[in-house]
């Protein structure tokens, strides 16, 4: 990243407009996924919901860490762009309460490989998934995930709070209390300087807990939601491979977005060229990266031969599927790595948005693949991997999504205030008194 440390000693009050067409525009989109969820044919719904919620968490929770990263680095560079992966957050309660009818309404979809149905028990009648019955308990797999997801989202949320806290009190003294003044305002009697570096240190603290939190508790929720889709098969590399595709899922949102509110917001003076060209710097690393963990992943069960590992590939690598992954290979890797190549494209906004939207599609085929071949029925679900079931139900979450977003964006500032980035220890920020707050 470059290091460019500057910042200005005044800084303006920027807020999104109140989100009346995001909102009608989100709600729309919502309806439709409802209607296609209720559409679909029972298995299709279900398989539908199950990977659309994997992908939709897993950028919301990656941009929450992607946040964690900015913060914890104190990378400068990013000063003008940090409150907006920290926007996933919104998203977080939203993601937990479908959880919950997820697991419930679709685990004889997803886990009919060993749950007991009809009078038979798979786990009993095969040797190793009798091996694999203390985690092949679906109450216990509820129990688990339910609180790793609390854990790991309450954390989100205290690492949110304490990097918001000395922002909003820049709303207060533009007067316009709201509910995150309310919500996010420091204990009685304290300065915004002092509340401000309490934030900052505290920040510091949760964003380490919450950075093993997430490679612990993610992880869980991969193998869980998703490996056991296919309960013969296991991989080290699975939890890995699924946490650093939410990271780069997020990382690519965080761009769209930025170049998506940066002109609404009037911020072409402080999200420069230099701003999208490290941008797009990480968009094109984490490509890498990723097409690294994945192939890494591959060719140790391609090396070993072992029956168990190799049907989760053999799976994908067949009609209707294979057409598939030769997609999601090319839109998160080949394209992006070829197309971001050049330094010059990297600081165009238009261009670095459309990679960000070509990479998020390939990333939301990926989470089709992670599981969905694995119970696929063709004799009874058809031979088309993605129709309009799947189609309408990710519009639906994309939807609930732009809504969440929408809130967060009108009402929290866009630009850190002075004395959060003087709490930094940047020697660039001077605080004298009460900062200077500029109204919209």
């Amino acid at each position: 990243m470059s290091s460019h440390s500057d910042y200005p000693s005044h800084i303006p009050l920027r807020t999104a407009a109140a989100p009346g067409t995001a909102l009608i525009l989100g709600l729309v989109l919502a309806v439709i996924g409802v209607a296609a969820f209720f559409l679909s044919p029972d298995e299709r719904a279900w398989s539908a919901f199950h990977f659309n919620w994997m992908f939709w968490s897993s950028v919301a929770m990656g941009m929450v860490m992607f946040a964690v990263a900015l913060h914890l680095t104190n990378a400068r560079w990013a000063w003008s762009i940090k409150r907006v992966p920290l926007g996933g957050v919104a998203f977080l309660p939203v993601s937990f309460v479908l959880f919950i009818p997820m697991m419930l309404g679709g685990k004889h979809v997803y886990f009919h490989h060993w749950l007991p149905h009809g009078g038979h028990d798979p786990v009993a009648a095969d040797p190793i998934l009798h091996e694999k019955a203390a985690w092949l308990s679906f109450p216990g797999m509820m129990i688990r995930d339910v609180i790793g997801l609390l854990v790991l989202y309450g954390l989100a949320f205290a690492f949110a709070r304490h990097q918001l806290r000395a922002d909003v009190h820049g709303i207060d003294r533009a007067g316009r209390r709201s509910f995150a003044y309310g919500w996010l305002k420091g204990r009685p009697g304290a300065s915004i300087e002092q509340i401000a570096e309490e934030s900052q240190n505290r920040g510091l603290f949760i964003g380490v807990i919450l950075a093993l939190a997430f490679a612990v508790l993610w992880g869980l929720i991969a193998i869980d939601v998703g490996m056991t889709t296919l309960p013969h098969f296991f991989s080290t590399m699975f939890p890995v491979a699924f946490f650093i595709s939410a990271f780069h899922s997020a990382l690519a949102m965080t761009a769209l977005l930025v170049v998506l509110y940066r002109k609404p917001l009037r911020l072409q003076e402080y999200v420069t060229e230099r701003q999208f060209h490290d941008l797009g710097k990480l968009v094109f690393a984490f490509s890498v990266f990723w097409m690294y963990i994945n192939w890494s992943q591959y060719v140790v069960i391609w090396y070993g031969l072992l029956p168990q590992e190799q049907n989760y590939f053999v799976l994908k690598f067949h009609r209707p599927f294979a057409p598939l992954v030769l997609a999601a290979v090319m839109m998160i890797f080949v394209l992006p790595f070829f197309g971001l190549l050049a330094r010059s494209v990297k600081k165009v906004p238009g261009i670095l948005a459309g990679f960000a939207v070509i990479i998020l599609l390939g990333h939301w085929l990926e989470r089709f693949l992670i599981a969905t071949p694995n119970y696929w029925m063709a004799e009874e679900w058809g031979t088309i991997g993605i129709g309009l079931p799947e189609i309408g139900v990710a519009l639906g979450f994309l939807g609930l999504f732009t809504v969440c977003y929408s809130w967060y964006a009108a009402t929290f500032p866009a630009l850190p205030s002075p004395v959060s980035l003087a709490a930094q220890g940047s020697q660039t920020v001077e605080v004298a008194g009460n900062p200077r707050i500029a109204p919209i």
